[in-house]
C-alpha cells in the first residue's frame, strides 16, 4: 500500500542522511567509540527491553568492506537509545553520536499509529497490546555503495514494513507474494506521490510475522545501481514473540 506522507518532507532524511553519514565516519575514525557503541548494544540486547523487540538487531553494521555487501546500516530503537542514556552518560561527549540518535527518534515517533491503524484494519487489533502502549518500532537508515549486489529477493522478518524513504525509489523491486517465482515477477512499484520537500511516498508492505493470519509476506530486492544511495525503513515488530518456523516460497536468485 503507497500512503503519501505528509509528516516528513524530504529536508528532514536528506539531513538525517547527512547526519548518518558524520556519524558514521565519526566511529571509524574512532574506534574506541565505536567499541563503546557495541558494548552498550550487547548490554541492551540482554536486558528486558530488547525482548519487546523480539530480536537482536540493533546498532551499526559496517560491511562496506565486505564483498558483495558494500553497505553500512544502522538499527535505532527509542528503548536502545534510552538505554545508552541511562547507562552510559558519557556518550554525551560525542556530539555526532546523539545528534544522530535524536534525529531517528524525531523522525520515528509519528508512525506508530500508522502501524496500529493497519493492524486494526486487518483485524489484529491487540497484536501490538504491551504496558508501553504503543508498537515495537525499528527504524533503519542504509548507505548502498555502487559495488553493492542482491542475489536473491528476501522476505523481512517483521509484522510490518514500512518503506519510509530512499534517493533512488526505482531500485526497490517487490512482487505479491505467490507459490513460486521467477525474477520476472519483480517490478517497480508506481509512485503516485512524488518525493518533495513538503511530502513523499510511503510503501507499506507485510513481513514474515503475521503468517499465523494467513497473511503473506511480500518479497522485495534492492537492486544494484551503481551510485551512492540511503534509504529508511521502519519496522514493526510484535512485542515478547517467538517466530514459529514457517515454510515460504523460495525466491528466484537474480544472478542466473
Amino acid at each position: 500500500m503507497e500512503m503519501c506522507d505528509s509528516e516528513h518532507g524530504t529536508a528532514i532524511f536528506d539531513a538525517l542522511y547527512a547526519c548518518f553519514d558524520e556519524f558514521t565516519e565519526f566511529l571509524q575514525k574512532n574506534p574506541v567509540w565505536a567499541q563503546k557503541l557495541y558494548n552498550t548494544k550487547e548490554r541492551f540486547i540482554r536486558s528486558k527491553d530488547k525482548h519487546y523487540y523480539s530480536t537482536n538487531f540493533f546498532g551499526f553494521y559496517d560491511e562496506s568492506q565486505r564483498a558483495g555487501r558494500s553497505q553500512i546500516s544502522f538499527y535505532y530503537s527509542i528503548h536502545f537509545h534510552e538505554f545508552m542514556c541511562a547507562h552510559y552518560p558519557e556518550f554525551k561527549q560525542a556530539s555526532a553520536i546523539i545528534r544522530f540518535f535524536d534525529l531517528c527518534r524525531e523522525i520515528q515517533q509519528p508512525y506508530g499509529h500508522l502501524f496500529t491503524a493497519a493492524a486494526a484494519e486487518l483485524g489484529l487489533e491487540t497484536m501490538f497490546a504491551s504496558t508501553y502502549g504503543h508498537p515495537p518500532i525499528l527504524l533503519k537508515i542504509v548507505k548502498y555503495f555502487p559495488s553493492y549486489i542482491a542475489t536473491r529477493p528476501h522476505y523481512d522478518g517483521t509484522a510490518f514494513s514500512l518503506f519510509l524513504d530512499s534517493t533512488d525509489n526505482q531500485s526497490l523491486l517487490v512482487s505479491a507474494y505467490k507459490s513460486s517465482y521467477t525474477v520476472d515477477d519483480f517490478f517497480s512499484p508506481l509512485r503516485k506521490v512524488e518525493r518533495s520537500h513538503h511530502q513523499h511516498p510511503i510503501l507499506l508492505i507485510p513481513g514474515a510475522l503475521l503468517t499465523e493470519f494467513s497473511i503473506y509476506p511480500t518479497p522485495h530486492i534492492v537492486v544494484q545501481s551503481g551510485n551512492i544511495r540511503h534509504a529508511t525503513i521502519a519496522f514493526a515488530m510484535r512485542p515478547n514473540h517467538t517466530q514459529q518456523k514457517n515454510e515460504l516460497s523460495p525466491l528466484p536468485n537474480f544472478n542466473h
